[in-house]
């Protein structure tokens, strides 16, 4: 198994307005890279629409050293690096145009049955596919605990434009709604430096998102559930620098 490797140069529509790459940009990348990867390994999402399954998001860590900026050149690289009865793990890395690591991240996939949204064995429904024992991290997935203490409370409609091919709310768009979790002035002094998140349910078109976020110091943790707390969507924790 060989790793697979993509030049990108930052475009300005992805960037923020520190003319850093926006964390949605980055998120997307690792789809781009997770989805061009599984289709050369005959897995991808065409392989499983016709039988019915799919990979869904099941958790990220990510450790971010440096977010690039607009018009830099980045390599990134992406690999199989370990499985369970019904996940994969797939890892990620960026590096710059000489070779130094701006990110390194890892990522938790669960193979559903679409119709019925029940995970399913990778082994009977997957032809088998070579890991690589090489990791950009290593993470338990461990559940994020929420804090003691109150938390900062708001709420807004999931738009169409948040819908992706899967008929639910793209797994970009959580870790970048934290965004408007925090001031302006707060992100234009910090930048995340480590995100985790742990997914649960997809959140879908007429849902109401609710983002309570429970701060400590440098470190936020954001619970995004439905309109009244009966369904919760994922779980991030940020550390922020």
């Amino acid at each position: 198994m060989d790793k697979y490797e993509k030049q990108y140069i930052i475009k300005s529509y992805e960037c923020d307005a520190q003319l850093k790459l926006r964390i949605r940009s980055l998120f997307n990348l690792f789809q781009d890279m997770a989805d061009e990867h599984a289709d050369k390994m005959g897995l991808g999402y065409h392989y499983c629409h016709e039988r019915g399954i799919g990979w869904i998001g099941g958790g990220y860590h990510v450790e971010i050293k440096k977010l690039p900026t607009w018009g830099d050149e980045i390599k990134v690289t992406t690999w199989p690096s370990g499985s369970t009865a019904a996940t994969g793990i797939r890892d990620f890395q960026v590096r710059d145009g000489v070779g130094n690591i701006l990110i390194n991240a890892t990522s938790q996939w669960v193979l559903v049955d679409i119709n019925r949204m029940r995970p399913i064995s990778v082994m009977k429904h997957i032809p088998s596919y070579e890991l690589l024992n090489e990791h950009a991290m290593v993470s338990s997935f461990d559940k994020i605990s929420i804090p003691e203490g109150a938390a900062e409370i708001i709420s807004f409609p999931v738009h169409t434009d948040d819908i992706d091919l899967n008929a639910h709310v793209n797994n970009a768009l959580y870790p970048s709604w934290i965004l408007d979790t925090v001031s302006d002035s707060f992100s234009a002094q910090h930048s995340p430096s480590e995100i985790r998140i742990d997914f649960k349910r997809p959140a879908k078109r007429g849902d109401i998102v609710r983002i309570k976020t429970y701060r400590q110091a440098l470190i936020t943790v954001h619970v995004f559930g439905n309109a009244d707390d009966s369904v919760e969507f994922a779980r991030v924790c940020v550390r922020w620098s």
